[in-house]
């Protein structure tokens, strides 16, 4: 089954939706199961066609609903929706997204290495001034953008698989940006 995306997630509101990091009991780190990885791998495969269509949609949904992630990205401040839609800066920070989501989905039955990378790419952020609860965002807005294109294969259990996965993906990176030291004047 191919994945055609459309930009049909437009105006979802994704506050609250989800359990994020700063939810979880202290030292509580999530886990993927067996069944779960295995059900994330097989909708990448469906979904890795359309990988930089993913990427905007996602960005784009959470800019409209979320203008204040839009405003922390230095290029994209000002621009309008179809700007937004039509910039390269954006498809390429999309596609570095989509590629990370990747490679998470490669490493989840390791979780050390999902960890390492997570947490390496957390420290990077740091320079950027990225805030965590922004990066939390994400995770949401990518399920709101694949929902629709997986109509036969969509399901309560792969919806909480996704959100899971970037749960674990946003747990490591906030680990790496509160290990990284803070510089001082």
């Amino acid at each position: 089954m191919g994945c055609v995306l459309d930009k049909s997630v437009e105006g979802k509101h994704l506050e609250n939706e989800t359990p994020t990091p700063s939810d979880l009991s202290p030292g509580e780190e999530p886990r993927l199961t067996e069944e779960e990885i295995k059900m994330l791998e097989d909708c990448w495969i469906t979904l890795k066609g359309d990988i930089e269509k993913v990427g905007v949609i996602t960005f784009i949904g959470l800019f409209e609903t979320h203008p204040e992630v839009q405003d922390s990205f230095l290029p994209f401040r000002q621009l309008s929706k179809k700007d937004l839609e039509l910039s390269a800066i954006l498809k390429s920070h999309s596609l570095r997204v989509m590629g990370t989501v990747d490679k998470c989905i490669a490493r989840a039955s390791q979780p050390e290495k999902l960890r390492d990378l997570m947490s390496a790419l957390g420290q990077r952020h740091i320079s950027y001034s990225a805030q965590i609860e922004f990066i939390e965002m994400v995770g949401m807005q990518f399920v709101y953008a694949i929902e629709p294109h997986l109509k036969d294969s969509w399901s309560p259990e792969l919806r909480e698989s996704w959100l899971k996965l970037f749960r674990v993906m946003t747990y490591y990176m906030a680990k790496g940006m509160k290990s990284t030291p803070t510089k001082t004047s």
